[in-house]
C-alpha cells in the first residue's frame, strides 16, 4: 500500500490567505488541437483524467467522473483498447470503492496509484477520499488492495462554499507527497495544498501552501517522466513550469504556455499525461484526445 510520510500542520495554513504569485503569460494566438485519437464512449463515458503508466509501456490510465462505475480503465496514446492476456482489457473496478465524483488520478515511478473521488461542482461535500493501491497488471479485473483515506478542506466553512472555490480535478505524487491544485469557478486562481496520508489511519491532514493566478479552471496537471516538469491544464490554456530540486514553491521556475481552442464539440480538456519528454497527451469529456508538442508553447517571460 502507499505510505506517505504525514507531516505537520503549518502556521500558514491556519493563518492568512496565501498572496496571489501571477506570471505574464505570452501574447499570442490560441493553438487549435486536432484529434489524434478517440476513446470508446462505452468504456470511458467521459475522460476526466489521463496518467501515464510506469510499469506499462505505451499504457495510460484514465476514468470517468460521477455516478460512473469505480473502474480506472487503460487506454493507449490514440484510444485504443489494451490487450491483456484473455484479450480486450477494460480495466479493473476498484474494490469497496464508491465513485460520488472521480476527478483525478495520480501515481509514482514505482506504479503507486491514488485516484480522487475529489469532485465538489457547487462545494456541497462535506468529505472526500482518495483511494490508494498498487497498479493493477495487465488482465486485472479487480483491484482488491485499495486504501480509503478521507478528508475535508479545512478553510471551507459554509456548504455549498458561495465562492465555489473547493473543487478539484487535479492533483499529482512528488518525492513521496500528494499535492492538490483546485478548480474555481468565481476566479481564474488554483490554490496548491498538500494532503499528507498517514501511515496509519484514514483520515489525510491537508495544508495549503499557495495560489497561483492559473488564468482559467484547472482540470488536470501531471509530471514529466524525470519528474522535474509539471504541467497543469485548464479548459483553456496550458502550463508548464520546471520544478525546483527541493521544497514546494512550484510555481516560480521557467515556465511554457500555451492558449488552447480545442474543437466545439469536445470543449472541455479534462485530461493531461506526459506522452514523453516533448509531447502532452490532452483528453476531452466528450472523448477526443489530443497530442501536443511542447514546441508550440511559448516562454513565459
Amino acid at each position: 500500500m502507499l505510505l506517505l510520510a504525514g507531516l505537520a500542520w503549518t502556521a500558514s495554513a491556519a493563518g492568512a490567505e496565501p498572496v496571489v504569485q501571477r506570471r505574464e503569460p505570452p501574447l499570442g494566438e490560441a493553438i487549435s488541437l486536432r484529434a489524434t485519437g478517440k476513446l470508446d464512449p462505452k468504456l470511458v463515458p467521459e475522460c476526466s483524467a489521463l496518467w501515464p503508466s510506469p510499469t506499462q509501456p505505451g499504457v495510460f490510465w484514465t476514468l470517468s467522473d460521477s455516478g460512473a462505475k469505480p473502474r480506472i480503465t487503460p487506454v493507449r496514446a490514440d484510444g485504443s483498447r489494451v490487450v491483456g492476456p484473455g484479450g480486450y482489457w477494460d480495466g479493473p473496478m476498484l474494490r469497496g470503492a464508491t465513485n460520488v465524483d472521480w476527478e483525478a488520478i495520480a501515481g509514482d515511478e514505482r506504479g503507486q496509484m491514488v485516484v480522487g473521488d475529489v469532485g465538489n461542482n457547487v462545494s456541497r461535500r462535506k468529505e472526500l477520499a482518495f483511494y490508494l493501491f498498487r497498479e493493477p497488471v495487465a488482465g486485472t479485473t479487480e483491484a482488491a488492495d485499495v486504501r480509503k483515506v478521507t478528508f475535508a478542506w479545512p478553510d471551507q466553512t459554509a456548504f455549498p462554499d458561495p465562492e465555489l472555490a473547493h473543487d478539484c480535478e487535479a492533483m499529482f505524487l512528488l518525492r513521496g507527497k500528494l499535492y492538490l491544485l483546485t478548480k474555481h469557478r468565481r476566479d481564474t486562481l488554483t490554490d496548491l495544498w498538500r494532503a499528507d496520508l498517514p501511515t496509519n489511519g484514514d483520515r489525510a491532514t491537508l495544508t495549503k501552501l499557495g495560489r497561483f493566478d492559473i488564468g482559467g479552471m484547472v482540470t488536470d496537471a501531471c509530471l514529466s517522466p524525470d519528474r522535474t516538469r509539471l504541467a497543469v491544464l485548464t479548459y483553456r490554456n496550458v502550463w508548464v513550469f520546471d520544478l525546483p530540486a527541493a521544497g514546494e514553491d512550484f510555481f516560480r521556475g521557467r515556465a511554457l504556455y500555451a492558449p488552447l481552442s480545442p474543437p466545439v464539440l469536445s470543449f472541455q480538456l479534462e485530461g493531461c499525461a506526459w506522452v514523453d519528454s516533448a509531447n502532452l497527451l490532452l483528453g476531452s469529456e466528450q472523448g477526443d484526445l489530443f497530442r501536443l508538442p511542447l514546441t508550440q508553447l511559448r516562454e513565459v517571460k
